[in-house]
């Protein structure tokens, strides 16, 4: 038996919490061998040396391309994906995958597609067919599904798109986010454990608050930062609530929201500040909140499954598909409290059915591409063909 080699690329904690789980059954499955390559905001200190993560689930790494991301200007986060690009091509002729597995929109994305294509090597796209109107991360997802031979999508809305795009059927696998595999696989912290570990009392209102620029935005930033602070600190006054704050991703604007948060987090209790918490921590504060804050995908995708009502700020996630936890509101102090006091009344005792899957996608996805490879071969999954949308 000829083992097929599936390389999986990450940039990003969150993308790897995503991932892990793949990454596991490639590396159980006899048949499959499992490289991992590893770049972006994991290798920064700054963003908490996350690779060290990695290697602590059990998994090795087989190559690093760093990108320095101590400036994140557009100019320089442009230049630094051409890095990435140039090192991904030595890093995939020494590997010689049969596939490369990516996931979601991020920019690092534009280099491992580039590479892949000039360097002839399928690529495997998760979560395709998503809209997120309000960040340049919306043009990215949908050009790499141009450039990726499988797509494995939340829902049959999100493959349906795919295919207008001129996706040949086949190609699609509807696996759901694979995100929510740690609802069954990920070991939860109790909430006396969880406290003890962040430093706040969860058995008071607590809201898990994450907020990542708009790169659509960037003029405003100050503005929306300035109103959600303010909104932030009249809630705990008014209600004791609590915060747990996590830093944003490695996008161009993220040095002003993390001075912000450490100026928030100095200025009172009951705030805190982390760079990263790790799957095991992050699905248990999901657990144990009252609520969610801020922009990220997370609100939209994980927090339905508990239940947790998301006060979603802004367009940042406009035109993905909803649950009845989110609360969507407007940049502006009276609008976010607002959301906040609606969440705090949220009715939690009712399950909250989840349009992203089950947390039962990374078995489907091995198993497709597992298939594709042995009846198609790299040949077969390489060459394309474009389908006219039928309306």
């Amino acid at each position: 038996m000829i083992q097929k080699r599936i390389c999986v690329i990450t940039a990003s904690r969150a993308e790897y919490g995503l991932l892990r789980w793949i990454m596991q059954d490639i590396k159980e499955d006899p048949s499959l061998v499992l490289q991992t390559v590893v770049t972006g905001a994991h290798l920064s200190a700054a963003y908490g040396m996350t690779v060290d993560e990695i290697e602590r689930d059990g998994f090795t790494v087989d190559a690093r391309i760093p990108m320095d991301l101590s400036d994140t200007s557009p100019r320089a986060l442009g230049c630094e994906v051409g890095k990435l690009t140039q090192g991904l091509t030595a890093v995939l002729e020494n590997l010689q995958p049969d596939i490369v597995v990516v996931l979601g929109d991020r920019y690092e994305l534009l280099g491992i597609a580039s590479a892949c294509v000039i360097m002839t090597v399928p690529m495997a796209h998760i979560a395709g067919g998503e809209i997120t109107e309000g960040a340049i991360d919306e043009q990215i997802r949908h050009a790499v599904t141009k450039m990726s031979h499988l797509h494995f999508v939340a829902n049959e809305t999100y493959g349906a798109r795919v295919c207008q795009l001129g996706e040949e059927a086949w190609r699609v696998c509807v696996s759901g986010e694979p995100g929510l595999d740690n609802l069954f696989r990920e070991e939860a912290m109790n909430r006396e454990e969880l406290s003890a570990d962040v430093g706040l009392n969860f058995a008071a209102p607590t809201a898990l608050v994450t907020f990542h620029p708009v790169t659509l935005e960037q003029s405003h930033l100050e503005d929306q930062l300035e109103a959600l602070v303010q909104a932030m600190a009249t809630a705990q006054d008014r209600y004791g609530l609590q915060y747990l704050i996590t830093h944003p991703g490695a996008d161009s604007g993220n040095d002003r929201i993390v001075a912000l948060w450490r100026d928030f987090v100095d200025g009172g209790e009951g705030r805190r500040l982390v760079s990263s918490l790790g799957q095991k921590r992050y699905f248990s504060a999901l657990r144990e909140s009252t609520m969610m804050i801020g922009n990220s995908s997370s609100g939209i995708i994980e927090a339905p499954s508990f239940n947790l009502p998301t006060v979603n700020i802004g367009n940042r996630q406009g035109g993905r598909m909803r649950a009845d936890n989110v609360i969507d509101v407007d940049y502006g102090v009276t609008n976010i409290l607002d959301g906040i006091e609606r969440a705090l009344a949220y009715d939690r005792s009712s399950p909250c059915e989840n349009p992203y899957g089950d947390g039962r996608s990374s078995p489907r996805i091995v198993d497709f591409l597992r298939e594709n490879l042995e009846i198609r071969g790299r040949s077969g999954l390489l060459h394309k063909k474009f389908m006219d949308f039928q309306a």
